[in-house]
């Protein structure tokens, strides 16, 4: 049996609990700029090249800290955001890769990578766990901003949608994971299951307290003016 293995350096994954992994397209160039650094944790370029983002994937070890990877809106709380290097000036109807399609390298990469984080941090495969930006809101109903990340693969015109390419991805996750030699596992302990709950909660009700207060706001405003 064939083994896969990107082997990961050791400081590049801290023995911190974390709960999935989102992964985009960065829409830019090829190659990762400083903006895309500071934005993900890892990053692969078109040429299959992986690179380390600048923030620490402890930093978004449960609630996020100073300095987090910002990669997905109100969904970074125990997620590692990862990101390919391309679809910088691309289209989404009618469909246009542009100057920097997302390559077939980068993108067998990235499920390598994805691989050995989920190893790492005892993520199981599942569509609420490893997900692509495109599928946060049907799939864990956050709010997106039109994210359509990674719903379309420009190497293989005939898988498009959001749900077919995340299918894809984790099915190759999983083949990966299964051919993978024994890479190490970390050692610390997961969240109890009241932990893990609090921590889905208590940001849903941050957000409804803060959409409820915003309400308020304006309606005082229109009856005062």
């Amino acid at each position: 049996m064939r083994e896969f293995a990107v082997a990961l350096p050791s400081d590049w994954m801290p023995d911190v609990p974390m709960k999935r992994v989102v992964f985009h397209w960065t829409a830019g160039a090829h190659s990762a700029g400083s903006t895309d650094r500071d934005a993900y944790h890892v990053l692969v370029e078109g040429n299959g090249r992986v690179v380390r983002g600048n923030p620490s994937i402890a930093l978004n070890s449960g609630r996020v800290k100073k300095g987090y990877a910002a990669h997905t809106l109100n969904c970074n709380g125990g997620a590692i955001g990862v990101s390919m290097c391309c679809m910088g000036g691309a289209r989404e109807n009618p469909l246009d890769a542009g100057r920097y399609p997302l390559t077939q390298a980068q993108w067998d990469m990235l499920a390598l990578v994805i691989a050995e984080l989920c190893k790492f941090y005892r993520i199981p495969v599942s569509s609420r766990t490893v997900l692509s930006h495109a599928e946060v809101e049907p799939n864990l109903g956050i709010r997106q901003e039109g994210k359509w990340d990674v719903s379309c693969l420009p190497f293989d015109p005939s898988c498009r949608g959001a749900r077919a390419c995340g299918d894809r991805m984790r099915a190759q996750v999983q083949a990966a994971m299964g051919s993978m030699p024994q890479l190490p596992v970390r050692k610390g302990k997961d969240p109890s299951p009241l932990q893990a709950l609090l921590e889905e909660i208590v940001p849903i009700l941050v957000r409804g307290l803060q959409a409820g207060l915003n309400t308020l706001i304006r309606e005082i405003v229109k009856r005062i003016t």
